[in-house]
């Protein structure tokens, strides 16, 4: 068994490697990733058997291709021998390889799996595999979000006649942001207020939605008619279709149905920007926000397990 940094042509080659798809991406959207140059020769590493055939792959990815940001392709091919030998030596030497030519390697990975995966043994075994692999090699921390989906000819709740959407500076914002991490079930919200404060996190999320694909004009608060302040609202935007973003209702002001007002405003929003397909995240542990994906129509389209490194900084 070898492992070792590929090509370009020999990358090109590992797209088609044979894979549980079902955890990860297709092998389609690997090539036009790699053809983008935001999964590249330099950050990946191939395995092989001794015969020479391919049988594992791991490469990171770089949304400006300066620098990759997260472990986004690791496979091993499906009836490969010592699949846990195989993805554990993808990890470690792979991480040798991109720390060669960056100095981190050690980042987070997302595994895709299905809907009801835990019903798919096939699935599950995977997953199983994975996250130990992981956790062995210091991605120890899984958290389990979920992807919902609004497409055109889905429901569309009426306008919300209890708040009004208003724009606010950037230090507006950030004060809203630090105030609404209290009590947040945000998994990331919490793990980073182990490690920071509030108005650090703040400044953080301000910063992470303004280099989004999203426009900073849509941004807003949300208010009652007299000028309460309840929440905000930040429609976004991924490379590839209009995204929820970042909402939430201020600690004081939960539990009366205002998350249901303002996820209504930023659909509609994206709505008569002439969106067609709107997505949404939320952790797996935040039931609340996931019904309320629901009551607006959303559809819950994939589950994601996102591995991070064990000690966070």
């Amino acid at each position: 068994m070898d492992f070792y940094r590929p090509s370009l042509a020999e990358l090109r080659a590992a797209a088609a490697l044979p894979s549980h798809t079902a955890t990860g991406l297709s092998n389609d959207v690997i090539l036009t990733e790699i053809e983008a140059g935001r999964l590249k020769p330099e950050w990946s590493c191939i395995a092989t058997s001794d015969d020479g055939d391919l049988i594992g792959r791991a490469m990171w990815w770089g949304r400006d291709s300066q620098e990759p940001i997260a472990l986004d392709i690791w496979d091993v091919a499906p009836g490969a021998p010592e699949p846990t030998r195989v993805l554990s030596g993808l990890l470690t030497h792979g991480r040798v390889l991109v720390e060669a030519t960056n100095g981190r390697a050690l980042l987070p990975h997302t595994l895709r799996v299905p809907v009801g995966w835990r019903d798919r043994p096939e699935v599950a075994e995977t997953v199983q595999l994975k996250m130990q692999v992981a956790s062995a090699n210091g991605l120890g921390r899984a958290n389990e979000r979920l992807q919902f989906q609004w497409d055109e000819g889905g429901m569309v709740h009426p306008d919300p006649a209890r708040l009004r959407f208003t724009p606010a500076s950037d230090e507006a914002f950030t004060r809203l942001f630090a105030d609404a991490a209290a009590g947040s079930l945000d998994v990331m919200t919490a793990r980073e207020l182990e490690q920071t404060t509030a108005a650090d996190l703040a400044r953080d999320e301000v910063a992470y939605y303004l280099s989004c694909p999203g426009e900073r004009s849509w941004w807003r608060v949300a208010q009652t008619h007299d000028g309460e302040i309840v929440g905000l609202a930040i429609p976004s935007a991924t490379p590839t279709n209009r995204n929820v973003g970042y909402l939430a209702v201020l600690p004081q002001h939960r539990g009366h149905g205002h998350v249901d007002e303002i996820l209504a405003y930023i659909t509609r929003f994206h709505i008569g920007d002439g969106a067609r397909r709107i997505t949404a995240t939320t952790d797996a542990v935040n039931t609340p926000m996931a019904a309320a994906f629901d009551r607006a129509g959303y559809k819950l389209v994939e589950v994601r397990i996102d591995l991070e490194p064990s000690q966070m900084h």
